[in-house]
């Protein structure tokens, strides 16, 4: 699935990082209920470089490097 390159789902992306260094993303949970039964559920996993890799791939998108800076056109009749 690709992400649409937007200003929003960059901030998005740059927002999941600073949580992902901040330890503020969990990725499972596990419980139990008052029956003794244990539940576990488990969330996607992303990796810091998953989501510095889409950043870059966003500014890439949004900002790209022009291949040339300049063109000088001659006209001769």
């Amino acid at each position: 699935m690709s992400i649409y390159s937007s200003e929003e789902n960059l901030l998005l992306v740059r927002q999941a990082i600073s949580e992902l260094v901040l330890g503020k993303r969990k990725v499972s949970v596990e419980y139990t209920a008052p029956d003794g039964n244990k539940t576990r559920l488990q969330y996607t996993e992303v990796s810091l470089n998953d989501l510095r890799g889409l950043e870059r791939s966003m500014l890439s998108d949004l900002y790209p490097e022009p291949i040339i800076s300049s063109v000088n056109v001659e006209i001769e009749f």
